[in-house]
């Protein structure tokens, strides 16, 4: 079950900021002309120097959302941090599928973290060892 160590809710924008253990902070806004919750989290920054690697296998990811579940990965902006989000759809959307979701979300945040720091000295993942939401998807 989800344990955040603290949540902010804004209600004029419907979106719940929740911290989380490991410097984990997900970013909930609710869409609702998609009829979904948007997850967001920075996952750092990648390491100075070329960063074409790592660009190709944020683009080569989003490619293969069928096999991370529809998760995404962009940058914030030209040259600065990389960011996960995921589309989770509220029909049907109970406590604990929400609470399942927030969890393996974090855990990919946490994972993609980490490639993206040893992106500089290691070969990228394959698609299929790529972290992703598959797990939670109904």
């Amino acid at each position: 079950m989800l344990n955040p160590l603290a949540i902010e809710a804004s209600e004029e924008h419907q979106s719940w900021g929740i911290a989380l253990e490991d410097d984990v902070n997900v970013l909930v806004e609710f869409n609702a002309q998609k009829g979904c919750l948007v997850l967001a989290c920075e996952v750092g920054a990648p390491p100075a120097g070329d960063r074409t690697g790592i660009y190709e296998l944020l683009l080569h990811t989003n490619y293969h959302w069928d096999t991370t579940g529809g998760l995404r990965l962009a940058l914030n902006a030209p040259g600065g941090d990389v960011v996960q989000a995921y589309e989770l759809p509220v029909a049907d959307l109970d406590v604990s599928q929400l609470s399942a979701t927030v969890i393996s979300f974090a855990e990919s945040a946490k994972a993609w973290r980490e490639i993206i720091q040893s992106s500089a000295s290691t070969l990228p993942p394959a698609p299929e060892d790529l972290p992703s939401m598959d797990q939670i998807r109904a």
